[in-house]
Parts: C-alpha cells; sequence; structure tokens
C-alpha cells in the first residue's frame, strides 16, 4: 500500500510540474509575440534627394534632431516625431530653401 501512495504522489508531482511548465512556456511564447509584435520597427522616410546622408543626431523630448548634409542641398536641420512618423521641422542652414 505504501509503494502504491508513493507512486501516486510521484505521478501527482510530475503530473503538476508538467502543466506549470507548459502554462509558463505558453506565457512566454505570447509575452514574446506580443511584445515582437509591438515593438516591430516602422519604416520612416525623410524624403531626403538620393546622396544625403546623417551627419549628427540628437534626441529632445521625445523628437529626433538630425543634421543631414549633402545631396546636392544645403546642410539642414530635421526635427522629427517618431511616435507620429512626421517631420515637425526643417532648418535650412547655408542657403535657401530648395527642397522639403
Amino acid at each position: 500500500m505504501d509503494k502504491l501512495k508513493i507512486v501516486k504522489s510521484i505521478v501527482f508531482i510530475l503530473t503538476f510540474l508538467l502543466i506549470f511548465g507548459t502554462v509558463l512556456l505558453l506565457g512566454q511564447i505570447y509575452k514574446k509575440t506580443r511584445s515582437s509584435s509591438s515593438d516591430v520597427a516602422n519604416h520612416f522616410y525623410l524624403r531626403q534627394p538620393e546622396g544625403s546622408s546623417i551627419a549628427d543626431y540628437k534626441t529632445d523630448n521625445g523628437n529626433l534632431i538630425l543634421l543631414i548634409k549633402n545631396g546636392g542641398m544645403a546642410d539642414r536641420i530635421i526635427i522629427f516625431n517618431p511616435e507620429t512618423g512626421q517631420k515637425e521641422t526643417t532648418i535650412h542652414l547655408n542657403g535657401s530653401k530648395e527642397h522639403d
């Protein structure tokens, strides 16, 4: 009778561990798929002429401040809001506004 009780206890413990592990695994999979879908990088287009390059960047109050050079235009600063995906402002340096 004691052997049967030990076997039942072992089966109960192993069943519990199996179910607990499965639930934990499914929870982790759900969390990873949930966070990766919201963390997927969005594609933003600054619509700058070909040959333009980002020479420097800074962040300020959630905005991205980019120094853009080359591309057949005067150097320019773009203030970009990544949350909305919109250019807030373009500041042209050393010249007039050729493109936006």
